[in-house]
């Protein structure tokens, strides 16, 4: 082999590999208190997220930044983006590092021509798989819109990005409410309602309109979980294929009944008499259920005049018994009980006259309820009232 062959080979300088430090600062357009910068490191492009000059010395600020570290990078997820560190970055302060995604904003994808039907309902899904892992984390990012969602150039992959305003039920601080106008629900943060907002910029179709108003509905009408949103969608996709494949089915039955019909009359026939007779059968089931529905509407009736009346019955007990009881107090009055009982002493002789009034009431009343009233009210109040009066 010649001395001076050409040997194919990577090239590889040092200073990738011996420093720690990020190179290649450029700062990228952001709004708020964050500060966004792509720099390199290691030969690869990080996307550092920091604060703005102006807040980097309030403490409020600092801990949402770390709250935003801690959130995000529990969120092990291939369509959520990654933060690898919370470094000090010379010059830039506390900062998050996380991956540099190379991509556009689902805000700028919708905006840039026009997708096909197909394109735009794989995005509704991979949006929705990845809110479906995000609550599965008790997290809410709270600012869910079409700015915050990565997206690669041919619309195949997702990311989603900027948990600023996250939150979840592990922290006690900085809960207060947040949002974007238009895409934040009028009670409160709700990723539902975000979710909502979006699906109905990606135009799914009409069906899936009923899906969208469900998102956005009031609070006690909206959906509750990803996975029945998921669902409803899917069926009201599936809709205009089963509705297709059925207008096929009816298509090919016509062409084979056609066929049928001009080969021979008596197939023809065949088939009228087998209509009629389904025809019959499906009167004679309509008037069996119609039967059914009736005989069960008058037991119900029954069971209600039945419990009407037994109401009425104890009503009128009822009446009855406080009318009689009414009627002892009077003739207990007429005797004068109620003074003597105020006024007596230690005239014993009283209780024998008082004593036989009241076993008289007893024995003249039927009912129990009555004479236990009469020996409660009347006569055990008197024994004992005798009982503590000392003898003259």
């Amino acid at each position: 082999m010649a001395c001076n062959e050409l040997i194919s080979g990577f090239v590889k300088p040092d200073d990738i590999l011996k420093t720690d430090q990020f190179t290649d600062f450029s700062t990228l357009p952001s709004r708020g208190f964050s500060l966004l910068v792509r720099a390199k490191r290691h030969g690869r492009w990080w996307l550092l997220k920091g604060l703005k000059e102006q807040y980097r010395q309030d403490t409020v600020y600092q801990v949402l930044l770390q709250k935003e570290y801690e959130i995000t990078s529990q969120l092990q997820h291939p369509m959520v983006v990654s933060a690898i560190s919370f470094e000090e970055v010379e010059g830039l302060g506390p900062c998050i590092v996380m991956e540099w995604i190379d991509g556009l904003t689902l805000k700028e994808w919708l905006t840039q021509g026009k997708h096909s039907r197909k394109q735009r309902r794989h995005v509704a899904d991979m949006l929705m798989e990845t809110l479906a892992y995000v609550q599965s984390r008790q997290t809410q990012h709270r600012d869910l819109k079409p700015s915050n969602i990565m997206l690669t150039h041919d619309g195949k992959y997702l990311k989603l990005i900027d948990f600023g305003l996250s939150d979840t039920d592990n922290y006690a601080i900085l809960k207060a409410p947040a949002g974007t106008e238009g895409y934040m629900a009028p009670d409160g943060p709700s990723d539902i309602y975000s979710l909502g907002c979006i699906l109905r910029e990606l135009r799914l179709g009409w069906l899936s309109c009923m899906v969208v108003s469900k998102c956005c509905a009031p609070l006690s009408r909206r959906y509750t979980d990803i996975a029945t949103i998921k669902r409803d969608l899917y069926r009201c996709w599936l809709w205009p294929k089963r509705i297709l494949l059925f207008l096929c089915l009816v298509a090919l039955a016509t062409g084979l009944y056609q066929m049928n019909r001009m080969h021979t009359q008596q197939g023809l026939q065949t088939v009228g008499d087998s209509m009629k007779i389904l025809k019959e059968e499906n009167n004679a089931k309509m008037t069996l259920e119609q039967a059914t529905t009736d005989t069960l509407r008058f037991q119900v009736d029954q069971i209600n005049h039945q419990r009407e009346a037994e109401q009425a019955t104890i009503q009128k007990r009822h009446d009855f018994i406080a009318a009689a009881k009414r009627n002892i107090d009077k003739q207990m009055q007429a005797y004068g009980i109620q003074q003597m009982f105020d006024t007596v002493t230690c005239q014993r002789n009283i209780t024998i006259p008082f004593l036989r009034i009241t076993d008289e009431l007893i024995r003249d009343t039927k009912e129990p309820e009555l004479k236990t009233y009469i020996q409660e009210r009347y006569r055990k109040p008197w024994m004992k009232r005798m009982s503590e009066l000392p003898f003259e």
